[in-house]
């Protein structure tokens, strides 16, 4: 059982985009505005230096500046889980101490990157990084990407970790929030991973979400989290259901990153292109102009909801 109060991360999460210059170098001032851009949103809580935040694109100084300036930025105001994730446990573990330094509220990490480990490393591999910080950390389970999925043999392991809070589910099947969720307990914080099943996925037990299209329109998860928390299923399920087909689309150009970092910039913040082998997609393009466009009146329509 963790040892932290874990109520606070209660939260819609934005994970957050990197915003880089024109020569490839991350853009500071950038990171400055688009934190205090989600702030002014509303937002309380956001993912830093993640799969979305081009994490595994980024060198550990470069991480460590994001990390940062965000939490230097907006870190009274909102709840900063830095991923600390790389493909070996000491940088992993420089990364998470360095998160406590600056002032983080959580750390957080995938279980491997291109190898294939053995549960027991995985363990190792989490374990040595919950000692590097006290800080609640939450493991980030996406199979898809890494390779391994979490079994329920090495989560309830990890449950003897005082310091681990919780974990991101992005996982396919829904019934892996239901698992953790019952195993961990009511104070135990499980994140929906998949942005498509939001709903869905509170509804088998998550206490919130992090994203990587909820930075092009955090307002639609804003809103889906209100009305679950009053009670209106059945509303939330609505808006779910006009906010999907805007993940398809944001996923249907060259790259959701490129994408997303887009519809910011045509808001008013600029963000630069991804870094390769992720592909740019131009501010001008019909597609992300109407796109831009139908993601306002959107949240205009479901306003009063």
């Amino acid at each position: 059982m963790s040892k932290y109060e874990t109520g606070r991360f209660r939260h819609v999460t934005v994970a957050l985009n990197t915003p880089f210059k024109k020569d490839g170098s991350v853009d500071t001032d950038a990171v400055k505005a688009v934190s205090r851009y989600f702030r002014n949103k509303g937002v309380k809580q956001m993912y830093v230096c993640g799969s979305t935040g081009e994490g595994f694109l980024l060198d550990t100084e470069e991480r460590m500046l994001v990390t940062e300036t965000v939490v230097n930025e907006v870190g009274d105001d909102m709840n900063i889980i830095v991923h600390v994730g790389c493909a070996d446990t000491r940088h992993s573990a420089v990364l998470a101490a360095h998160a406590e330094k600056v002032g983080a509220a959580a750390t957080s990490a995938v279980p491997c990157v291109y190898y294939r480990p053995s549960e027991e490393s995985v363990y190792q591999h989490w374990t040595q990084i919950t000692k590097a910080a006290d800080l609640p950390f939450f493991i980030y389970n996406i199979p898809q990407l890494t390779g391994f999925n979490l079994s329920m043999n090495l989560f309830c392991r990890m449950l003897e970790n005082e310091r681990v809070a919780g974990v991101k589910c992005s996982s396919d099947p829904a019934q892996d929030i239901l698992r953790f969720k019952n195993a961990g307990g009511k104070d135990f914080i499980v994140f929906n991973g998949p942005d498509e099943q939001y709903v869905a996925g509170r509804i088998m037990g998550a206490d919130a979400g992090i994203g990587g299209t909820y930075g092009a329109m955090p307002e639609l998860y804003m809103k889906m989290d209100e009305l679950i928390g009053r009670g209106e299923w059945e509303k939330a399920a609505q808006v779910q259901a006009v906010t999907t087909p805007l993940i398809y689309r944001l996923c249907s150009f060259a790259s959701m990153h490129g994408a997303v970092k887009g519809i910011i910039s045509l808001d008013g913040c600029p963000m630069g292109d991804p870094r390769l082998p992720f592909l740019p997609v131009a501010l001008d393009d019909p597609d992300l102009v109407q796109l831009y466009k139908d993601i306002k009146q959107t949240i205009e329509d479901t306003r009063d909801l």
